[in-house]
């Protein structure tokens, strides 16, 4: 398997993102459009319009706000500064915003079947994201007894 220096994979990583907020950026604008694609084949009752916009609006920003706080961690791991609070409450920030993300998409289910299955996976990246974390934390406290042993 192709294996890549960790300096270079950050680098991706960190493109990727700026990639993934630029996409967000354009999806704020193509939300408008996009649900007027959808209500144009009539599945779309006219008190539901706000409430969906709403929804897809609030997800826009979670996503940006997750995009952000990956981005900074990343900072973070470049500097080799990864089992540290900081990092920790990094991580702790990008679960809930997948836990928040799931929620609000269990929302949208009502309006869109396919919402259900968008929630799930992200409830479960939330959920994995938790344990990472508290994993994270408990190497971070252990590296921080070993420093002050040393």
């Amino acid at each position: 398997m192709l294996k890549i220096e960790n300096k270079t994979s950050c680098t991706i990583s960190m493109v990727l993102s700026v990639l993934f907020f630029l996409g967000l950026i354009a999806g704020a604008f193509a939300l408008v459009p996009y649900l007027d694609a959808v209500d144009a084949l009539g599945t779309i009752e006219a008190g539901d319009r706000p409430v969906i916009l709403g929804i897809g609006y609030a997800v826009l920003a979670l996503a940006a706000l997750t995009d952000g706080l990956l981005f900074a961690l990343l900072l973070r791991v470049r500097k080799e500064a990864v089992f540290t609070a900081e990092s920790v409450a990094l991580l702790r920030g990008i679960s809930w915003c997948c836990v928040a993300a799931g929620t609000l998409f269990v929302w949208l289910g009502f309006y869109f079947l396919i919402s259900y299955a968008v929630a799930f996976v992200a409830l479960l990246v939330g959920l994995c994201l938790r344990v990472v974390k508290n994993v994270i934390a408990e190497a971070t406290e252990i590296k921080s007894e070993n420093d002050l042993t040393v």
